[in-house]
This record gives structure tokens, sequence and C-alpha cells, in this order.
């Protein structure tokens, strides 16, 4: 299996993995929302403070057993990975072997990150839900505003509005893009979850597939690094640059210390990359391939 065989199958896991976590989020939301429409209420507002306390555990229950339980799963996923890898190091004439701990390790490292989301998003949902509670807010009001906090300008509630209006945007309706960032997008610019699950759900298993390129690359030795992966209109300069080149650890760090570019992640270079959604690879050179330079 060539590198390019192998990119494609992490990129491939990369797009299903972000269709099934955008599609439990959708799940994540209903819950979310039934959960909140069987609040008593005074008058159509939120008033009860006890009920807004306990609700605490079912919103954290129902990020359990949707979210959550998606998350593992993909990450369990992750072992074709490991078997693309073994395929990639044997065409190119290298030994892949990496121990069990650090695979389990680097999974749960993976999971982790799937976690902090969930935890994030559940403590503010229960917070939210009882500061709107203690203000009295209307029902529907806060409906709304849990389902945006989970999927922004893509909440169920208003998905077949909201498609409407990107249909006419991309037709170029000024009036469609106005209502999309006037009346839906409060929190387009960023504070939704989607947008979070959905960077992480794609760093995820590339950062995971990075780890483990570098630990079997070191483990056998390999002291040069090709950078590979396609270049489209919109890739960094980084990535431009250096795609389909070589490089040793040495060069590698020194160019990333001294370079700086949009999009740039922390982190080390062989496992970030070019930055967050980052679809290049480093691989190891092993020395066949050296002296058929």
């Amino acid at each position: 299996m060539t590198d390019i065989d192998h990119a494609r199958i992490v990129e491939r896991l990369g797009d299903t993995h972000e269709e099934r976590i955008l599609a439990i989020l959708n799940d994540l939301e209903e819950r979310i929302a039934s959960i909140v429409l069987a609040a008593p209420l005074t008058d159509g507002k939120l008033s009860d403070l006890a009920w807004a306390i306990q609700a605490r555990t079912q919103i954290e229950q129902a990020f359990r057993e949707t979210f959550l339980t998606e998350a593992d799963s993909i990450v369990r996923n992750y072992d074709e990975v490991t078997a693309s890898l073994g395929a990639m190091f044997e065409e190119y004439g290298g030994l892949f072997e990496v121990s069990e701990d650090i695979l389990t390790n680097l999974k749960r490292v993976s999971f982790q990150g799937f976690q902090d989301i969930a935890s994030t998003f559940a403590d503010e949902l229960a917070n939210e839900l009882y500061q709107n509670t203690l203000a009295g807010r209307p029902i529907n009001e806060s409906v709304k505003n849990v389902r945006q906090k989970i999927n922004g300008v893509y909440m169920e509630s208003d998905k077949a509005e909201v498609n409407r209006l990107v249909t006419l945007a991309k037709e170029g309706s000024e009036e469609a893009v106005e209502a999309l960032h006037k009346i839906y997008a409060a929190d387009r610019t960023g504070n939704n979850m989607r947008r979070y699950a959905s960077q992480m759900v794609h760093d995820s298993v590339m950062q995971f597939d990075a780890s483990l390129n570098v630990a079997a690359g070191k483990e056998v030795g390999a002291n040069k690094w090709k950078y590979y992966g396609s270049v489209i209109r919109d890739s960094r300069e980084w990535c431009k640059k250096h795609a389909g080149k070589s490089y040793t650890e040495d060069e590698i760090r020194e160019m990333w210390a001294s370079s700086s570019w949009t999009g740039k992640a922390p982190g080390d270079p062989f496992i970030v990359r070019g930055g967050y959604n980052c679809r290049h690879h480093w691989r190891p050179v092993f020395d066949d391939e050296v002296l058929d330079a």
C-alpha cells in the first residue's frame, strides 16, 4: 500500500467519522430539548429551581448515551488506521512495530478530547438552564437556546429553513446571507458544539495516525521524513511549500520553529503538521528509498 493509498484511507475514515458525529449531535439536541420541554412552568416560563438543579444529571446522561457512546465507537475504529500503516510500511521496506500499550494509550488520549468537549458543553447547558430558570425565561426561548448551543445555525428545529437560505445564498441572494447571519448565526462565529466536535473528529484520527507513524518510524531508526498529501487551492503555505519533499528531523523542527502561518496549531510538528484540519502527513523515508533518490 502506497502512502497515497494510506492517506485516502485515513481521510475516508475522517469524513465518515465526521458524518457520524454530526448525526449524533442531532440526536443529542433532541434529547436535551426534550429535557427542557419537560420542565415545570409558570405562565409558560421556567420557574422550578429544584428541577433545574437535578436536570444537570439528565443532561450529563444524555451526553454519555449519545455523543460519548458514538465517540467511543469511532475511536475503536482507529484499528483500521493501524492496519493500513502496517501495510504502508511493508510497501516501503520498513517494519511496523508499536506496542499494545502505546495503541491503548493513544486511543485513550483521543477519547479524552471528546470527553473534554462533552464536559464543557454539558456544564454550559446545565448552568445556562439554571440561570434561565432563575430569570424566568420563556420555555420556547430556552429550547431554542439549547438547540443553538449544540448545533448552531444547523439546529434541528430550523434545519429546513436554514437549508433553504443556504441554497439562496449560494445563488447570490444578499437577503438570504443577511438572514443567516442576523437570525440564525448568533454563534456562527464559533461557540457551538458542532464546530468543536467537527474539528475534533477530524484532527483526532489524523493525529492518531501521525503519532503511530512517528513512533514506528523512530523504532526502525528513520532519519528522514517525507511530507505528502494533496495540495488544493486553500492549502496552507506550509503545506504547499513542503509537500512531496523529504527532510531530517532537525530540519523539520528548525523550519517549524522559524515559520508562522494562519491556522498553525500548537504542538509537535510531526503530530499537528500544517495545523487545524490539515490533511497532510509525515512518513519515514527508508534506506532503499534514499539510495534510489
